[in-house]
């Protein structure tokens, strides 16, 4: 039994804040990396296409959405494949399949609430060669564990769980609302051959006997969705020997890159040298096909000539109008908060006031003297006076919050000029 896994499509994902022309060029992203995993699953000859949930991104479809989706459907069926879908939080789930009641084709097997569904999935001569069990989300807040629910397999063909849930120990769980929470050992033992998943974004394989997957997210949505995108091609076909393989699929790829060499920049033209020679490192290590399109993050952090620029709206948006280009990028967004004045920290660091202190603190945090554990934030406010148990004690807060030494050095002497 072959099969393709995806999950977290969010199709009509709405992208609000950005412009006309990007929010426009995502959303039919979407739409094209479920198209480039129906091309994948036709030409791979799959037995099933499995949706681990979170196929729409609300209750909201376009028309251009719902034809799409009922075309791409039927064209699975044309080929003898199964489509089964397991409604996700983001989907609405009984008496509905979609956000307005679909008429589906009969390839297409949904589980819409918390009552497990087992599909029999047949060869291109109808022939029985497994079995799919799903269970789907009824409402978008189920804090149930669903998995506790999907009866225990028997028989001599692959089982396959499909589920959109939270297992705890996952990568990223932290990042997602706990719906639907499960653990992995229970999965383990539940004596299915593979658990196809959805709800988590990052793609993590959680065992590998038996196989329990997510897929990641199909196309990213935000700068939290970095590295490719795309589904998992499972071969069950030696039930003792699965084959799992990731196959990229989506048109625009998200990225985030960090540029802390700023220190001799004195132009426009030496900010944008800094930035390309980070995103050409980057790609080096991180090749991608031709024709990827790019959603770029920047980072800029340090001590910069330009600091006083980079804080300005009007420069962030000319720097990255122009980054945007020269990247390939359908938009390049600044993060230039933690870009300070460049500061002589050898002379400060000799003095002997607070400023003095954290930074020869820092020193020797760098050097691995020094370990500060369990920092207290809230004790940054306040004056420590003159005595030098006190400002010892400040400066070690203080360095809980600073991200270097040059920015250490630009909040003090900043609070000091203000006083």
């Amino acid at each position: 039994m072959r099969f393709l896994h995806v999950a977290d499509v969010h199709l009509d994902t709405s992208f609000s804040g950005r412009s006309e022309r990007v929010r426009q060029r995502l959303r039919d992203a979407s739409r094209e990396a479920f198209r480039n995993a129906v091309d994948l699953a036709i030409h791979e000859d799959v037995h099933a296409f499995l949706i681990a949930g979170d196929l729409f991104d609300g209750e909201r479809l376009s028309f251009q959405t719902e034809r799409f989706l009922l075309e791409q459907t039927e064209r699975l069926g044309d080929h003898g494949i199964t489509v089964v879908y397991a409604t996700g939080n983001h989907d609405p789930g009984a008496p509905t399949t979609g956000p307005r009641s679909l008429a589906w084709s009969d390839a297409v097997q949904v589980a819409p609430d918390g009552t497990p569904r087992r599909f029999t999935i047949h060869d291109h001569g109808d022939v029985p060669i497994g079995y799919v069990t799903a269970v789907g989300h009824d409402t978008d807040r189920v804090t149930d564990d669903l998995s506790r629910s999907l009866p225990v397999p028997a028989g001599e063909l692959p089982e396959i769980a499909l589920l959109h849930t939270q297992v705890h120990t996952s990568l990223g769980a932290r990042d997602h609302h706990s719906y639907a929470p499960s653990e992995l050992t229970r999965l383990c033992h539940a004596g299915y051959d593979y658990w196809a998943l959805g709800h988590v974004h990052i793609r993590q394989q959680l065992s590998a006997d038996p196989p329990i997957w997510y897929p990641g997210s199909l196309q990213g949505k935000s700068h939290t969705d970095t590295g490719a995108r795309g589904a998992l091609l499972v071969d069950l076909s030696d039930r003792a020997a699965p084959l799992v393989s990731f196959r990229p699929l989506a048109p625009v790829r998200w990225d985030t890159i960090e540029v802390d060499r700023l220190d001799h920049v004195q132009s426009l033209d030496d900010l944008e040298y800094a930035c390309l020679d980070a995103w050409n490192q980057q790609r080096a290590e991180d090749p991608t096909t031709h024709g990827t399109e790019w959603m770029v993050r920047v980072v800029l952090r340090g001590p910069c000539p330009l600091w006083a620029e980079l804080r300005t709206v009007e420069d962030q948006e000319t720097l990255a109008s122009e980054l945007a280009p020269m990247m390939g990028a359908l938009e390049v967004v600044l993060s230039t908060e933690g870009v300070h004045a460049t500061v002589d920290l050898d002379e400060h660091r000799k003095r002997t006031d607070v400023l003095g202190e954290a930074l020869r603190l820092a020193t020797e945090i760098h050097q691995g003297r020094l370990t500060l554990e369990d920092l207290d934030p809230t004790s940054l406010a306040g004056s420590v006076g003159d005595d030098p148990a006190s400002i010892a004690e400040y400066a070690r807060s203080l360095l809980g919050e600073a991200e270097g030494e040059g920015e250490l050095a630009m909040r003090l002497l900043n609070t000091e000029a203000r006083r």
